[in-house]
Parts: structure tokens; sequence; C-alpha cells
């Protein structure tokens, strides 16, 4: 199970904070979420993961079918970012 809180908001970025596990059991509500903070128009949306503890490579794959010029990562685990830069997505990983 994974949790989503906001941590800032302002005219032009939002910073989700995501915590728990993402998995392959809840990849429904992992693709919901996204779509829905993906319709946040003019917004930059940064997504911390600094508390997931786990993320199932498919849920990584979804995750990157969602990156745009206005959506990035904040904490990446190593492996994500292996596979987010592997599709083209580096610039979307914030460091």
């Amino acid at each position: 199970m994974f949790r989503m809180r906001k941590i800032f908001k302002n005219d032009l970025t939002l910073v989700i904070k995501i915590a728990g596990k993402i998995t392959d059991e809840n990849m429904q509500d992992w693709t919901n979420e996204l779509r829905r903070l993906s319709k946040h128009s003019g917004r930059r949306i940064i997504l911390d993961i600094c508390e997931v503890t786990s993320i199932s490579p498919r849920a990584v794959q979804v995750l990157a079918d969602f990156l745009t010029d206005k959506i990035y990562l904040l904490n990446c685990p190593v492996y994500a970012v292996n596979m987010l830069q592997s599709a083209g997505l580096g610039a979307n990983i914030l460091s």
C-alpha cells in the first residue's frame, strides 16, 4: 500500500510525497493516481519518493508512461533511475 500527500503547492509547482510499497497488486490505484496528477495543467509536479520502501519494475514502467515535461522525480532509487534513463527520461530525474 502506498500513500500520497501534498507537501508544497504554489502557482507553478506541486510537490507530492509518496510513501509505502508500490506493488503489482496496487497497480490500478497507482495508475489512477498518476493519471489524476498528470491533469494538473500548467503546474510542474515533483514526486518525492524518498519514503517508498519498494517499487515494482512494472510500477516504474507505468510511471515512465506518465512522465512528461512537467512531471519530475526526486529521491528516486538507483534501479528506477537506471530504468528511466534507459528509456530516455533522465531529464525528469532531479538529484
